[in-house]
């Protein structure tokens, strides 16, 4: 499979990880602890997620602000999930335990991965791009 594909599917094995992380997220008061209500937040996280699938739907016709998107969807999860959730994951407890920390790993390797991948295709493509002028 090419980067292309690669790329696409490692973002989209986050959900299933992104998913009940950010429901329990939600659960834990989350928007309001930032200043927000449940409805904004919710907004914000569709507004966001909406740019993940740009961001792939991008990737897939070759164009370079999917491979940008996608770099920057992915560093934004890990960072968030790695200052929100990284002390109280050291401490050795996290939330309600295995399924937590799961969903919390899940999503920083498969984000994780996809931005390592989406930085590559960026490069590459910028590379093609210098070429042609």
């Amino acid at each position: 499979m090419r980067l292309h594909g690669w790329t696409i599917a490692v973002s989209l094995a986050g959900l299933p990880f992104i998913l009940p992380h950010v429901v329990e997220d939600f659960a834990e008061g989350i928007a309001q602890r930032v200043g927000l209500s449940t409805g904004a937040g919710a907004f914000l996280l569709g507004g966001f997620m909406a740019i993940q699938s740009l961001g792939l739907v991008l990737i897939a016709a070759d164009r370079r602000w999917g491979w940008v998107l996608t770099f920057w969807v992915g560093v934004i999860w890990v960072t968030g999930a790695v200052v929100d959730h990284g002390p109280p994951l050291a401490a050795g407890g996290f939330r309600t335990g295995a399924a937590s920390v799961i969903w919390v790993a899940g999503l920083v390797v498969t984000q994780l991965t996809a931005a390592i991948l989406a930085w590559r295709g960026w490069r590459r493509i910028s590379r093609d791009l210098s070429r042609v002028r």
